[in-house]
């Protein structure tokens, strides 16, 4: 009994949502607003239309006295031409509802002789689904502007070179560049101990001989 009760609530719901959807999706135009189906309308009905956005499902409604015009559904001929002699459809009665039920074209004439010419004619374009919805083209992307090149007075420069380090070799007045003392080589620490030893030793030497001449 509970999955009965869960399964209609569910239904329930569904056919409240596709109500809500049906009802969104289709819509009523009064043609003419305000003045109706006249003659001699304040606005023509083309410019009308053209301020509207027609869908398959949406619904135009005629309004006029139902003893003095009708409404002729015709091809674009007679549509042109004023004729009303060959009708697709004929709505007649006063208020009279017409359902856009395909893409396309739709032409309407009075079916009072004399009325169309007077204006009472009507061109209806349909789109095919409600999401299309011709807008303006994107804007154009902007054209790439290079850098333009900086002053001469804020172009960067480069750092002055170093002046060359003084030198006892360089000679005053000449342009030569000095040219660097080579660097000493420096002795072994064992060859400078032995070097100092072996001095040592020949001055020691050297006395000792000087010594025996003095006595002798």
């Amino acid at each position: 009994m509970a999955v009965s009760k869960s399964l209609l609530g569910s239904l329930l719901l569904a056919g409240i949502i596709m109500g809500l959807v049906t009802s969104s999706e289709a819509y009523v135009y009064d043609v003419g607003g305000r003045d109706g189906w006249v003659p001699n309308p304040s606005e023509s009905f083309d410019s009308w239309a053209g301020r509207n956005r027609f869908l398959v499902n949406d619904k135009l409604v005629f309004r006029y006295r139902k003893d003095a015009d009708s409404v002729l559904e015709v091809t674009k001929q007679d549509y042109d031409a004023c004729n009303g002699g060959n009708p697709i459809q004929k709505l007649e009665g006063g208020d009279s509802e017409f359902k856009l039920d395909r893409s396309g074209s739709f032409f309407f004439i009075s079916g009072t002789p004399g009325n169309c010419q007077k204006g009472q004619k009507l061109q209806v374009v349909v789109l095919a689904f409600r999401n299309v919805k011709p807008g303006p083209s994107p804007p154009a992307p902007p054209p790439a502007i290079p850098p333009s090149p900086l002053p001469p007075s804020k172009r960067p420069t480069s750092p002055p070179a170093p002046p060359p380090s003084p030198s006892s070799n360089s000679t005053s007045g000449t342009g030569t560049e000095p040219t660097p003392s080579p660097s000493p080589i420096p002795s072994h620490p064992s060859h400078s101990s032995s070097l100092a030893g072996a001095s040592t030793i020949t001055l020691g030497l050297a006395a000792m001989i000087l010594g025996g001449a003095f006595v002798y």
